[in-house]
């Protein structure tokens, strides 16, 4: 039986991928996922640090970045970017990562999937984004880098 933090996080994200409908599968996955209380740790490169300063300036506001993973995209979860203000509150269970200058906000239910990530801001000819550089929690990825297909 999936505990109460994997029912939590079962809720969050609403019905699963096709990839993991079984309950069994989504059990498994979810109890995997809980089942050590590891030291939580993303990383942020000097590039997003030195592009949410210039978002800053930019915007005469003192932004954070907040990184949610949520259900869908091609992959089965979709990593979500916002740039919120740091005036706002931290939801509960919220975890704020201060690195380079710049502030990282990811929920706990997120954090399951992004603990031992780094964040990065890549510039490319068609455009510019946050990304999620390196993921050992991530079997595959799609080729756009939006969502991926968590570890079993």
């Amino acid at each position: 039986m999936a505990s109460g933090r994997a029912l939590r996080l079962l809720s969050r994200f609403g019905r699963p991928h096709p990839q993991y409908r079984s309950i069994t599968s989504t059990t498994f996955l979810l109890a995997r996922r809980y089942s050590s209380e590891a030291t939580h740790q993303v990383k942020i490169t000097e590039t997003c640090s030195k592009r949410l300063k210039e978002l800053k300036d930019q915007k005469n506001e003192d932004l954070r970045l907040r990184v949610r993973v949520d259900s869908g995209g091609c992959s089965g979860f979709q990593y979500e970017f916002i740039l919120e203000p740091k005036s706002l509150e931290l939801e509960e269970g919220d975890l704020a990562i201060e690195q380079n200058g710049a502030q990282l906000v990811v929920d706990e239910a997120s954090l399951e999937f992004l603990n031992g990530s780094t964040i990065d801001y890549e510039q490319e000819l068609i455009g510019s984004k946050f990304v999620v550089s390196e993921n050992p929690n991530s079997e595959s990825a799609c080729g756009c880098g939006v969502s991926f297909s968590p570890k079993m």
